[in-house]
């Protein structure tokens, strides 16, 4: 069996390699992912070409990194490759966003992009940075990484989201393809599992908040003949006995006089003895719908309502008067007084 080319101590050795000998510092966790990047692909046999955008292509030996790769201001790093089984050339970019790292590739030729998103400090060991390699008394550069658990985490979501999609089936000794379910169980923190089909959303029913007086939509009706509707307000009287029959049959009470036949109380007009809820009309008032002691009337003509303010026995108007609404105003100020 082939020796995995991507096992974490092997890519530590080789990544201390591949920095300029005159200048083997990492400066922060994002320049330590950087080069830990670069380490992968060139194992995996891509060949650097430039380290940024418009330089034009040339040869580093062995893909060792030149001396500015990492000093230019940028917080961004830059790097194009070839590899001896396409014919595409690659660019991928290394960018940190606040405490993530976004790792971005992209064959030119064919706009196949593909996509990295972790966290840096899952990966990394801020504490650790900047770093000296050529220091005597150097640290392991597995320390910068957390761990070689750390760094085989990281290199398995690397080839499900990069590599495989920039070469699909590269041919390499010691190299193996992820699977997808492989690389969500090693992922851990950095990408939780998500469900992956949620149920459709649908809306709450609408439940009244009182449901032993669920409510009710008011009947109110179309009218049967909308040029019918006030035509009682022009005769109040009664029909003139000597006008013509209309050509529509009538609608009746819709005119400025409320009774029991005005469209409003519909369906309750001929029942004079019934009352759509406790609280009068079509029963639509919710439940303390007017505060305790209000000086309120019951929505509609139900003189038979036992909730009707009464006074003695006898709705308020005096009387045995039926008629709604009450007369509860208050007189005008001064009214009693005779000298007004």
């Amino acid at each position: 069996m082939a020796t995995n080319v991507l096992d974490p101590a092997a890519l530590t050795t080789q990544l201390a390699a591949l920095l300029p000998p005159s200048h083997k510092t990492l400066t922060s966790p994002h320049d330590g992912l950087a080069a830990l990047v670069h380490t992968i692909l060139s194992a995996l046999t891509f060949r650097l070409i430039a380290t940024d955008d418009v330089s034009p292509p040339r040869t580093f030996p062995n893909n060792v990194l030149p001396d500015d790769w990492n000093t230019r201001g940028l917080v961004d790093r830059t790097f194009r490759y070839r590899h001896e089984q396409s014919s595409l050339e690659f660019l991928v970019k290394v960018i940190k966003l606040g405490q993530r790292t976004l790792i971005n590739a992209i064959a030119l030729e064919s706009d196949k992009s593909s996509s990295l998103d972790v966290s840096t400090n899952d990966f990394t060991s801020p504490s650790f940075y900047p770093h000296d390699l050529s220091k005597p008394d150097a640290q392991p550069l597995v320390h910068g990484f957390i761990s070689s658990n750390r760094i085989a985490d990281f290199v398995s979501q690397f080839k499900l989201k990069i590599v495989q999609k920039l070469v699909p089936g590269l041919r390499k000794e010691g190299y193996v393809e992820e699977t997808e379910d492989t690389s969500s169980t090693v992922a851990g923190p950095a990408n939780p599992p998500q469900a992956r089909n949620p149920p459709p959303a649908r809306p709450r029913p609408i439940t009244p908040p009182f449901p032993d007086v669920p409510y009710r939509l008011p009947p109110y009706g179309v009218p049967r003949n909308p040029l019918e509707v006030g035509r009682s307000d022009l005769e109040p009287f009664g029909v003139n006995p000597f006008t013509p029959p209309p050509l529509f049959p009538g609608h009746g009470g819709d005119g400025m006089f409320v009774g029991f036949e005005h469209p409003i109380f519909r369906g309750r007009g001929r029942m004079p003895d019934t009352f759509g809820g406790p609280w009068g009309g079509d029963g639509y008032l919710p439940p303390m719908g007017a505060p305790p002691g209000a000086r309120f009337d019951p929505v509609g003509p139900n003189p038979n309502n036992p909730l009707r303010p009464t006074f003695g026995g006898r709705p308020r108007g005096g009387g045995n008067n039926t008629r709604d609404p009450d007369n509860d105003e208050f007189m005008p100020p001064g009214a009693g007084d005779m000298f007004m």
